[in-house]
């Protein structure tokens, strides 16, 4: 992309006009306000607002001196850069402790991740629950979905523990190849 030029940054009582160079003004904004904020992106939006700020000057009150716009627009951003400190400052919450809230985050899942899962584990009971076999049944539930340890299923059902993964096994194939038919996994 080329450089976004204006025709005209000063007045109409200035001799030369020479054409205002936004790409070149950005970068060195961006310089100068990488180095007062803390965030990338919060910089870019400050060097945006910095160019907003003086179009609109320069529609309603053009400069005399062409060589004043860097300075204005540096002051322009330095200013904005302190509102942005401020705002920010003013939005922490202190709690009386040195820590502060950001420092620990919410641990709980997002809800529409848990009624995602939610409606998941639903359905899989509900596949488990029209499974053909009540022995497959009772073993994929209490081992999977209650989470029991496999000795006290296998001392239950009285299964060494080879059976018990050879069992399994043909459990969980059955339930895949149930669901298939069943078109289930559209349901999951």
């Amino acid at each position: 992309m080329g450089a976004k030029r204006l025709p005209s940054a000063t007045s109409s009582r200035s001799v030369e006009s020479p054409a205002l160079d936004l790409d070149e003004i950005r970068s060195g904004l961006l310089v100068l306000m990488r180095r007062r904020v803390d965030s990338r992106s919060t910089a870019e939006d400050l060097c945006n607002e910095a160019i907003r700020i003086l179009l609109e000057r320069l529609r309603h009150d053009p400069l005399d001196d062409p060589n004043g716009i860097a300075a204005y627009v540096a002051q322009v951003a330095r200013n904005l850069a302190i509102a942005e400190r401020r705002r920010t400052s003013r939005q922490r919450t202190m709690t009386g402790h040195a820590a502060v809230i950001e420092d620990y985050p919410d641990e709980r899942p997002d809800p529409a991740q848990q009624e995602e899962a939610n409606s998941r584990s639903r359905a899989v009971r509900a596949m488990l629950e029209e499974l053909p076999k009540a022995r497959d049944r009772k073993l994929l539930l209490r081992y999977y979905v209650h989470d029991e340890p496999k000795e006290a299923i296998c001392q239950e059902m009285r299964l060494t523990p080879e059976h018990f993964n050879r069992v399994l096994f043909r459990a969980r194939n059955r339930l895949r190849e149930f669901v298939e038919r069943q078109g289930g996994r559209d349901r999951l």
